[in-house]
């Protein structure tokens, strides 16, 4: 049975999860303590063979998947839903007719236009009637959607209340870039777009996802929406690893 965020958000008041970015089934193996796991198809380098692949270690350790796509791309969409996910991490939507176009893309009519075929993986090649394998996908899937300049912050409103976006975030890093502060996501003005973003979610009932990177961050989470939340990635803790490891092995040597 494959698990998927719709469900688990009505089983537990808050969802961890992490970011892969490299090709590897073995780290999504690692990861099987999380909630659920983000592969991350925009800034990875990850073919849709290594996909399929990392998708299945995941299924078979009780994860979640969440897929974050590199634009709203209607063939791409397919084609990663067709896989068997149901839920993405979409970046970039900066107005309200992205989002408009990514709830088409992603939904089955009545609410959107995705192309059908029941013959794919997401419906065990065909073991389910079309009319109620369409039905239970939509009522499936979990569109994420992130706020990453200031053309997404001026339609914010617009794009959280839309019916068929799920959950709202905030790309930190980006937005700072877009409000000219580069690298500064401590930055007033960019903590104020999160602080709105997660305020808007919560008032139309949507989902807020956030990153931390140390896990003592989680304490200082209080809104009713916060229930998403990505903890880094394992990437970052191999590099700490190697690096410190690599400069304590020296130290002792007095290199």
């Amino acid at each position: 049975m494959r698990k998927n965020l719709r469900t688990l958000l009505k089983e537990k008041e808050y969802l961890f999860g992490c970011f892969v970015q490299i090709p590897s089934p073995e780290i999504i193996e690692m990861a099987r303590h999380f909630d659920y796991v983000i592969i991350d198809g925009e800034h990875g380098h990850i073919t849709r063979n290594q996909l399929l692949t990392m998708i299945r270690a995941a299924e078979a350790v009780d994860l979640a998947v969440m897929v974050r796509i590199a634009s709203i791309d209607p063939i791409l969409i397919n084609q990663i839903l067709d896989m068997g996910i149901t839920s993405l991490l979409v970046p970039n939507v900066s107005s309200e007719e992205d989002a408009i176009a990514l709830v088409a893309a992603t939904h089955y009519p009545p609410l959107g236009n995705r192309g059908a075929c029941p013959f794919t993986r997401a419906n065990y090649y065909g073991s389910e009637a079309p009319a109620d394998y369409y039905k239970k996908t939509n009522e499936d899937l979990f569109i994420a959607a992130t706020i990453e300049d200031t053309d997404g912050l001026a339609d914010m409103e617009k794009i959280i209340s839309l019916n068929g976006i799920d959950c709202i975030g905030t790309g930190q890093f980006d937005l700072s870039v877009s409000l000219g502060l580069s690298g500064q996501i401590d930055h007033p003005k960019v903590r104020d777009a999160a602080a709105k973003a997660e305020a808007l979610a919560e008032q139309y009932g949507k989902i807020y996802t956030t990153m931390i990177m140390e896990p003592s961050d989680s304490q200082d989470i209080v809104s009713k929406a916060c229930r998403l939340i990505m903890c880094g990635s394992p990437e970052i803790q191999i590099q700490n690893y190697l690096r410190d490891t690599a400069r304590e092995a020296r130290n002792h040597l007095h290199i």
